[in-house]
């Protein structure tokens, strides 16, 4: 095989093993989130990450012992966000309390969820319709 065949075929390989390597990351909902359950929680957004395709929102909330429990919680790009009626500029401010609608994570005692729905003053949004 010549230099630049055999150079060729490698770039190929290579880009074919990059190329499927996103399927491969990519996690399946429900292995990680209970989606047949619903979960409530209000809390103080710390932190927001947009990673797409995904966001991330951290929280504190205060438990019933009166500790605070840091959740983190994943959510869809925020194109989806913006389409249900989320204005990133003026909704999302770390420090503001928000209430969000999550499916728990699967592992006992995890503080992450998949975002169902987040309640910005009065307005409910949610992807689905009403959660």
């Amino acid at each position: 095989m010549k230099k630049h065949h055999a150079f060729g075929a490698c770039l190929a390989a290579l880009a074919g093993l990059l190329g499927g390597s996103g399927a491969f990351a990519h996690h399946a909902v429900n292995a990680q989130f209970d989606v047949t359950k619903q979960v409530t929680l209000v809390g103080t957004l710390t932190k927001f990450v947009n990673v797409n395709p995904h966001c991330y929102w951290y929280f504190d909330i205060k438990a019933k012992d009166g500790s605070v429990e840091h959740w983190a919680i994943e959510s869809v790009a925020p194109n989806a966000w913006r389409r249900a009626g989320l204005k990133f500029k003026e909704d999302v401010n770390p420090g503001q309390t928000y209430t969000f609608i999550i499916a728990p994570g699967r592992a006992a005692d995890s503080k992450i969820g998949l975002m169902l729905g987040i309640q910005v003053g009065d307005k409910m949004i949610t992807l689905n319709g009403p959660p």
